[in-house]
């Protein structure tokens, strides 16, 4: 059920407070977007320092091993050493993918909240058009009446 718009000097939409909400909704929700986005480049960052890590003790063992003394307790320390560091970097794998799964549902409840802000803005502009069509009817019928007037005063008074 539409409603009609009313003769009023200025334009009032009656839902503003409910757009005002949305806006900020949907401001809050890129704030938190561009957070979750933060928080997947970092731990990017994090994966790739470990990486950096194990190449280098990978290096280091292969220098150890190639040397004319092998020491064993060195060798079997850099071994464990390595794999405690895949594991670290498998842990950082599993962060950085659920960092990456919340950006993306932050991502959907943004859009969501766009859309929802839009279809207001929208509704605020159709109820403008509404407003103003009827403005300018009344002012059309005002001035219809003011000719009204004087034509029967120019017919009364020749």
């Amino acid at each position: 059920m539409p409603v009609k718009p009313k003769k009023s000097k200025r334009f009032r939409y009656n839902l503003e407070t409910v757009l005002k909400v949305r806006a900020i909704r949907e401001k809050q929700e890129q704030e938190r977007y561009n957070e979750a986005l933060r928080k997947v480049e970092e731990e990017k960052q994090k994966e790739q320092a470990l990486k950096d890590e194990e190449v280098r003790n990978y290096d280091k063992l292969r220098e150890i091993m190639s040397g004319h003394m092998q020491k064993i307790n060195e060798i079997m320390s850099r071994k464990f050493h390595l794999e405690r560091l895949k594991e670290k970097i498998d842990e950082q794998i599993k962060t950085r993918e659920s960092a990456e799964e919340k950006a993306e549902e932050q991502k959907l409840k943004l859009v969501e909240a766009m859309r929802a802000k839009k279809i207001m803005v929208k509704d605020r502009e159709k109820k403008r058009m509404a407003w103003k069509k009827l403005m300018d009817k009344e002012d059309s019928k005002f001035l219809d009446d003011i000719a009204g007037i004087g034509y029967d005063r120019k017919r009364r008074n020749p």
